[in-house]
């Protein structure tokens, strides 16, 4: 009986594996797979009321600009304005928000009032010129 029960035992281990080192380590076959690469940010995903280009030292913008705010306010008189100043780097700064003061002064002249208009300052490495742009919400 006693060696019945250790063939027994014998038998129902005959399936099993010692664990060591080698149980855990990577098959030759799995390679390291490179990380995807990054999605780009998305500074804004609403489209522009005006986009104005500083590829010019004084882009000349009033005509337009005004054109586009009589538009938004025929369409809703209590319309919010988004002016973003969007520059290469921190550097430039200063001359980013003294653009954007520039546009909501514009805006303004178009009796908009101030409380309605909304300033922001955005870098994006990926830009070739300067710009400040005009959402609406």
């Amino acid at each position: 009986m006693r060696l019945m029960s250790v063939a027994v035992a014998l038998l129902s281990f005959t399936g099993c594996t010692l664990i060591d080192q080698r149980t855990f380590a990577p098959s030759p076959e799995a390679q390291a797979q490179p990380a995807p690469a990054p999605a780009p940010v998305v500074l804004d995903a609403r489209a522009p009321l005006v986009t104005i280009d500083y590829t010019a030292a004084s882009p000349n913008y009033a005509e337009l600009l005004s054109y586009a705010v009589r538009a938004a306010e025929m369409r809703d008189a209590d319309v919010q304005y988004d002016v973003v100043s969007v520059m290469k780097d921190t550097g430039e700064l200063p001359a980013g928000q003294q653009r954007a003061l520039g546009v909501m002064r514009q805006i303004m002249r178009d009796q908009v009032p101030s409380s309605r208009i909304h300033l922001a300052l955005r870098t994006d490495p990926a830009l070739a010129a300067d710009q400040v742009r005009v959402y609406v919400r």
